[in-house]
């Protein structure tokens, strides 16, 4: 997204040595980038399960103060691209204050602090927010749910706040029409296939996504579903699919990289994310949802979080009841039985895509939105 930055040759990435993702099963080296000044630093905290502390230092760097005493001016932009009711924003938030620096934080939260806390920790939480939102220039909030949340917080503040998703798409990667051996090698090429890409966990809808495509199938014989990702649930997966006798019309994958995503995407028909609320979490953005729009193609999924406002319910894709197992069967087999709809609800998707979220679009509105503060 940054190679699309007016002025990225002012631009300074302190990042992590190594970041773990998945439990600390999937490390990511952030490779170099011609043309980019990238530091590398030391990352204690990765993810929210820590005794005590939890995901409060999640991503803080320790080294970063000395980092940007070296290298930062005051009235540069310190972007720390995290969480207001961290501790690492804080930390960041303080650091930039004491050097002069404009802070910028970032906030995909999109359900009301006071519903998912109490206590102590909501009182905690509040203050981080307050204080954050006082040593700061900036916020980005990375959907209108996300602002929404924010807003009763920045009521007398000089902050200014603005509604760009972090990241945008690479359409030129997620786009139809790519070759691929894909359907040959899984003998599928006369299928109608159902793709479900997503971590295998409460929060996705594993098992909703095989009991409808269960009654899909029931429907319609030449229908196929493929299972991407990686999991606690996985195994568990494969039981159900083994239990409903349907192990020949499902393939799982293990976790790929994202680089590997565009054939696949390109080559199936529908996307399946059955998004499910858990805990106190709802679906904050759903990058897949946006590269498979991007790919040209239709998409089933639920309505809640921020999933309405990247796909539109029968423009581009379907939008049900989450856990509704009968319902995500009717929308599958409804764009099964009708291609014209899929084909439109594709090309729609991918228009969508391009107007609002490619990487040249978001970085365009975040260099803007920096530069005016």
């Amino acid at each position: 997204m940054f190679n699309f930055f007016k002025n990225r040759d002012v631009l300074v990435f302190v990042v992590p040595k190594v970041w773990k993702a998945k439990g600390g099963k999937i490390k990511v080296v952030l490779p170099e980038k011609k043309g980019f000044k990238i530091i590398r630093t030391w990352a204690p905290f990765y993810h929210s399960h820590y005794p005590v502390i939890k995901g409060m230092l999640k991503g803080w760097m320790p080294f970063t103060g000395w980092i940007i005493r070296k290298m930062a001016t005051p009235g540069d932009v310190l972007f720390s691209s995290a969480e207001p009711n961290l501790l690492t924003t804080y930390l960041y938030s303080r650091l930039a204050k004491k050097l002069g620096l404009k802070h910028v934080f970032f906030t995909w939260q999109n359900i009301e602090y006071s519903k998912r806390l109490k206590g102590f920790k909501l009182r905690v939480t509040n203050w981080l927010l307050r204080q954050n939102i006082k040593l700061s220039a900036g916020a980005i909030c990375g959907t209108r749910q996300a602002y929404g949340i924010l807003k009763p917080y920045l009521a007398d503040s000089r902050i200014k706040s603005v509604i760009i998703p972090q990241m945008g798409i690479d359409a030129d990667i997620f786009k139809p029409g790519l070759e691929s051996d894909f359907r040959k090698r899984y003998s599928i090429e006369n299928k109608i296939v159902f793709l479900f890409c997503a971590v295998f966990d409460e929060r996705k809808g594993v098992f909703t996504a095989i009991n409808a495509f269960k009654q899909t199938l029931d429907s319609r014989s030449d229908c196929h579903l493929v299972m991407i990702g990686i999991g606690k649930l996985w195994e568990s997966a494969k039981a159900l699919v083994d239990e409903l006798g349907i192990s020949k019309n499902v393939d799982f994958i293990k976790w790929l990289p994202n680089n590997e995503l565009p054939v696949i995407f390109s080559a199936v028909d529908v996307l399946v994310y059955p998004s499910e609320p858990f805990k106190d979490w709802e679906e904050q953005y759903g990058l897949t949802l946006h590269e498979a729009s991007a790919s040209g193609l239709p998409v089933i999924t639920t309505d809640i979080g921020a999933i309405s406002e990247a796909i539109l319910d029968k423009e581009t894709g379907i939008l049900v009841e989450p856990k509704n197992v009968e319902a995500l069967a009717e929308a599958m087999l409804f764009l099964a039985n009708n291609p014209e709809i899929r084909s439109v609800m594709g090309a729609r998707g991918r228009e969508y895509i391009l107007n609002n979220f490619t990487h040249k679009v978001v970085a365009e509105k975040i260099e803007n939105f920096l530069y005016s503060l």
